[in-house]
């Protein structure tokens, strides 16, 4: 089979989707019979909006049953209406023959833009039973302009598949890539370069043609010796594919269409034999890329997969801030990779989205969308909301049934918030206030006091004070109705704000933070008591990762900080998800890995659960246990230096 097989049907069966051997034997009996049954008493209405949900989701048979009791239940132009949605499905199934004795028994009572639509759809029965010259004809009998721009697409499209049909090329693509300029959404674009490239494949011979001096048109034809020679030599369609781009880079075919007639040239394998990297080396995130890669690297140099042939995998790296991520991407996939990690930033991630999912990718971060991700497009992110949300089922775990948080004003702040509150009263609790700080501050004491109600505390005393005319020592008290804090803050504010939480008589109360708190393993006593969720890489202290860190102490030490080594970690997991992502449908769940217990969702999320650690004595100390599964081995001097050659490959 063709690698490009798959394209072929699903272009050549654009106008006639869904054919299938088993409903035809039902349906010809049933159109056979046509409308002559006794005439069926029912709510046209209702059965027609049943009639078009059943062709949505694909019940074409049950479809056409309710099309027959439609057609037997109305006359005139009503009729005619439900005869031509009725061949429609027919011609959708392949009943070839059944939709042409609709549609000219629609014919005879149509309006007339009735009569346009019956046409175009005659003339497509023509083009399918071999007659493209009879389909143009057909087409020649309208008698006024198309009544809708729906209609002129479809007629283009007929149009197109005739000339093509007979050997006339250059008609043909210049009848199709005009329709294009009807055309709305990218799918229907992308159905159009299809129906072009099935009509090139479609040819007997290979024809040269004069430049026509429109650059779409010419690119198209250029394409035609590629098209003819897959069908001997399917292993060249690649060089062929990529020799085009080179000379038509801004042809609209060589973005979408050009990756998916790629991606169906890739012959099957059970590992990906490269591996495209991209990665914002030039930015001002480059400590953060830099650490990501060799953390991939070291997964990559100490476990070394072959692929069927037996060679090693192949990685490659682009820089996202000098190429744009966009074309990044692109790149990658024009120079072969079988699987794209990254991009790591979220607006990179937002700028390919909408081009993803034609090979797998592993994207380093995530965003919210209320459009479902392209298929093959997993996100994996250190997210901190992933952090709010276990602290929250942590406190619920222990009781906690009312809480506070003390938030940056940031959008940061807020997204913790969100994550938290959601989680935590999604688990039966109930966030009963939060106050907001501004980054930098240093006095956090009208915000605690406000939560506490430190401050009412105080203005009774004063009033009674004053009520006695007396001097009352007093100590202020603060509320009795909260059972934990969260906090979002980072090192520098959590220093200065968690001290005055227990200045404010709050230190008795169970608060939380996210791992932000946390970015030195110098000693830090006043963070003394907060609980926070962090990576088990960061964390937990088995053998395996002691003997990472030694590494990496040895040959980054200035990657040993705990913000760096999460990112490393990241990038150590994100290797080790390929093979489990890379042509698994399955997904996978509980898979304990540096950043955590790692689960895929069916929404193409990787998750994190994470262990806890609280403040004792200056220093974190783990109150979960977790264990890595396949421990990484010690990364040698040489693979260090390997890795850092990797580091200049763009």
């Amino acid at each position: 089979m063709l690698p490009v097989g798959k394209l072929n049907v699903q272009a050549s069966l654009i106008m006639t989707r869904f054919r299938t051997t088993a409903t035809l034997t039902c349906l010809l009996a049933l159109a056979a019979c046509e409308t002559t049954g006794p005439t069926v008493s029912t709510d046209v209405g209702a059965l027609e909006e049943r009639a078009e949900q059943l062709v949505a989701e694909g019940e074409l048979e049950q479809a056409v049953q309710a099309y027959t009791q439609l057609i037997n239940a109305s006359s005139g132009s009503t009729q005619s209406r439900f005869l031509t949605a009725g061949a429609r499905v027919l011609l959708d199934i392949g009943n070839v023959g059944s939709a042409r004795r609709w549609l000219v028994r629609a014919r005879e009572a149509a309006t007339p833009a009735q009569e346009q639509q019956v046409l175009v759809m005659l003339a497509e029965v023509e083009v399918v039973e071999g007659r493209p010259d009879t389909a143009l004809e057909t087409l020649a009998l309208m008698s006024r302009p198309p009544s809708s721009d729906e209609l002129l697409v479809a007629i283009a499209a007929v149009r197109g598949r005739a000339l093509f049909g007979l050997g006339r090329v250059e008609e043909a693509v210049s009848t199709l890539v005009e329709r294009e300029f009807w055309l709305n959404e990218s799918s229907q674009v992308l159905d159009n370069h299809r129906l072009i490239w099935t009509g090139l494949l479609a040819q007997t011979s290979e024809a040269s043609f004069p430049a026509t001096g429109e650059p779409v048109v010419d690119g198209w034809l250029a394409l035609q010796p590629v098209a003819l020679g897959s069908r001997s030599n399917s292993a060249g369609l690649r060089e062929g594919l990529l020799q085009w781009r080179q000379i038509h880079p801004d042809h609209p075919a060589a973005r979408g269409f050009l990756l998916e007639l790629l991606a169906e040239s890739r012959l099957p394998q059970t590992y990906p034999g490269q591996i495209a990297v991209l990665l914002p080396f030039s930015s001002v995130q480059q400590p953060v890329a830099r650490a990501v890669r060799d953390g991939f690297i070291a997964a990559h140099l100490s476990r070394t997969t072959t692929t069927p042939n037996g060679t090693a995998s192949t990685l490659k790296f682009y820089d996202t801030t000098l190429l744009g991520p966009e074309e990044a991407y692109l790149r990658a996939q024009i120079d072969g990779a079988d699987f794209v990690v990254g991009p790591l930033l979220k607006p990179e991630l937002e700028e390919i989205i909408e081009s993803a999912g034609f090979i797998p990718t592993l994207a380093l971060n995530s965003v919210e969308s209320e459009r479902p991700a392209p298929p093959n497009l997993y996100q994996f992110a250190l997210a901190p909301e992933d952090e709010a949300r276990e602290v929250a089922r942590h406190a619920v775990a222990n009781g906690a049934v009312n809480a506070l948080a003390l938030i940056q004003n940031s959008d940061w702040g807020l997204r913790l918030l969100d994550s938290f509150q959601a989680e935590f009263e999604e688990l039966g609790g109930q966030l009963v206030q939060f106050r907001g700080y501004d980054a930098g501050s240093q006095d956090f004491s009208l915000a605690i006091t406000t939560l506490l109600n430190i401050g009412r505390s105080n203005q009774r005393r004063q009033r009674l004070a004053a009520n006695l005319g007396l001097a009352l020592e007093f100590e202020p008290r603060r509320r009795q109705d909260v059972d934990v804090i969260f906090v979002a803050a980072d090192a520098s504010a959590g220093r200065l704000l968690l001290p005055q939480l227990r200045f404010h008589y709050a230190g008795d109360i169970p608060t939380y933070a996210t791992s932000a708190v946390y970015e030195s393993h110098a000693s830090d006593s006043d963070l003394n008591g907060v609980f926070f969720p962090d990576t088990p890489w960061v964390l937990l202290e088995d053998d395996a990762g002691l003997r990472l860190k030694t590494s990496l102490q040895t040959y980054w030490p200035q990657r040993t900080s705990p913000p760096w080594t999460r990112f490393y970690g990241l990038g150590f997991d994100a290797y080790r998800l390929i093979p489990l992502l890379y042509n698994q449908p399955e997904g996978f769940s509980s898979v304990p890995a540096l950043s955590g217990e790692l689960s895929l969702g069916e929404d193409g999320r990787v998750r994190r659960r994470l262990p806890f650690a609280q403040f004792r004595n200056g220093r974190p100390s783990a109150i979960e246990t977790a264990t890595i599964q396949e421990p990484p081995i010690e990364v040698s001097p040489l693979e260090a230096e390997e890795s850092t050659d990797l580091a200049d490959l763009r």
